[in-house]
């Protein structure tokens, strides 16, 4: 495969891919949200350390 090809490849973003990060983070933000609605804890790594994040009840 010629470089030119490759370069057009690699600049090809797959579909299923491309608002994956959106995706993601509304998802972070939902699960905290029940997390405060049910008082439960959501487990985070965190630079390869397991914690917990405690939501604030109200």
């Amino acid at each position: 495969m010629s470089n030119n090809k490759l370069d057009q490849k690699m600049k090809q973003r797959d579909p299923d891919l491309a608002n994956a990060e959106a995706a993601m983070k509304r998802a972070a933000i939902k699960a905290r949200e029940i997390a405060k609605k049910t008082g439960t804890a959501i487990v985070i790594l965190d630079n390869n350390v397991i914690r917990e994040e405690h939501p604030e009840t109200t």
